[in-house]
């Protein structure tokens, strides 16, 4: 009898496949129509992005540096700056249609939102090398200035853009409005009830499925929520320790809130809120020295934190990377040999996350191979 190659069952295949590196599922959807069938299905690409943000080793996290005068995207793995004091970063290839001047509103699943100075609005998976011209938010006449936030709208599989526009009416008062735009429905709506308030942070901050921005709030600073699956607003007071200083909010992970404060001798606060929502649970991690050579970004908006394995804690401050311990003491650095003078800096998370709509995804993946030469057989 002749040998055989046997054939692995569909469940192993699935299971092997899925934790591998983005670059090689690309590759292998090229295989056959099944396999390309069964990498572009929600199901797989929802079962990859989930090991891939729990992968302990941080293999799959990516710290996205952009220098605006060379008009460069950069990468580098978050496993390999807390591991390595230096390392090279890779080029991305990115959306050429994007316009130079252009600020980075948020990172989820994958997904990079940008918007341009003419309020145009991109999403970018630099994984997989897509991305998509959002549809006009017709923005108003009259703009003082403009707020933004993405995120992920869990109950409803959706990736969610919201504008907050702050208008200036013709007695000189101001006016606020709230446009969302929905990735699934790929449109705007107007979003009412918003509070009277001053957002002081120009992106929010998504955790727990709600973005947060920093804002004023019948004269008071408060950090100021929008729940992105119920179209709620929700707010939480500041730490009450907090010594009146410019702060933002920022996060570790998806679920946890962290509130960064930034006085005149350039010392960092750090606050942990142990339990969502809950003002009693604010925590002061640590306050550290930002470095001399990045007093720069003070402005915190261009400082990123992630944490790894509970015990340490990298610091993105502009070109500076920092590792601490959950006390605020520096560990060590790590430096980016090819690139140290990038004007922002965002982590995010190898996937498959197509930035179209999930119907007619699959279409979509097929037309996007046979377009790079790819042909797959049965």
């Amino acid at each position: 009898m002749e040998n055989s190659i046997p054939v692995l069952p569909e469940e192993l295949v699935t299971e092997i496949l899925s934790r591998l590196p983005v670059k090689s599922l690309l590759k292998f959807m090229c295989v056959s129509k099944s396999w390309l069938a069964l990498i572009s299905s929600p199901e797989f690409v929802k079962t990859h992005l989930s090991l891939n943000a729990n992968n302990n080793e941080y293999t799959r996290h990516k710290v996205m540096m952009f220098e605006r005068t060379a008009y460069t995207f950069r990468d580098c793995s978050v496993s390999c700056l807390f591991n390595n004091s230096s390392i090279r970063a890779n080029n991305l290839d990115y959306p050429r249609q994007v316009p130079c001047c252009f600020y980075m509103v948020g990172s989820v699943n994958g997904l990079i939102c940008l918007v341009s100075q003419l309020k145009e609005f991109f999403l970018w998976n630099p994984s997989i090398r897509k991305y998509k011209k959002l549809s006009n938010s017709k923005t108003k006449t009259n703009l003082v200035y403009s707020v933004y936030g993405f995120g992920y709208d869990e109950f409803h599989d959706d990736y969610k853009v919201v504008v907050i526009f702050i208008i200036r009416r013709d007695d000189f008062s101001l006016q606020i409005e709230v446009k969302e735009y929905s990735l699934k429905s790929d449109s705007w709506r107007t979003v009412d009830n918003c509070p009277s308030i001053t957002p002081l942070q120009q992106s929010g901050m998504f955790v727990n499925g709600k973005l947060h921005w920093v804002s004023i709030i019948d004269l008071k600073r408060n950090i100021i929520s929008f729940d992105l699956a119920y179209g709620k607003w929700g707010e939480m007071e500041l730490p009450c320790y907090w010594n009146g200083g410019r702060g933002e909010v920022l996060s570790l992970g998806s679920d946890r809130l962290v509130f960064c404060d930034c006085d005149e001798i350039y010392m960092l606060d750090v606050w942990l809120m142990k339990e969502y929502g809950v003002k009693e649970s604010w925590m002061k991690m640590f306050t550290i020295k930002i470095p001399q050579d990045q007093l720069v970004y003070r402005n915190l908006g261009q400082i990123c934190l992630h944490m790894a394995s509970g015990s340490e804690i990298l610091v993105v401050f502009g070109s500076s990377f920092m590792i601490y311990n959950t006390k605020g003491d520096p560990l060590r650095s790590s430096k980016i040999i090819n690139s140290n003078n990038w004007d922002e800096a965002r982590i995010y998370i190898e996937s498959l996350v197509w930035p179209f709509s999930t119907v007619g995804t699959e279409d979509a993946t097929k037309r996007g191979l046979k377009s790079s030469g790819c042909e797959t057989t049965k």
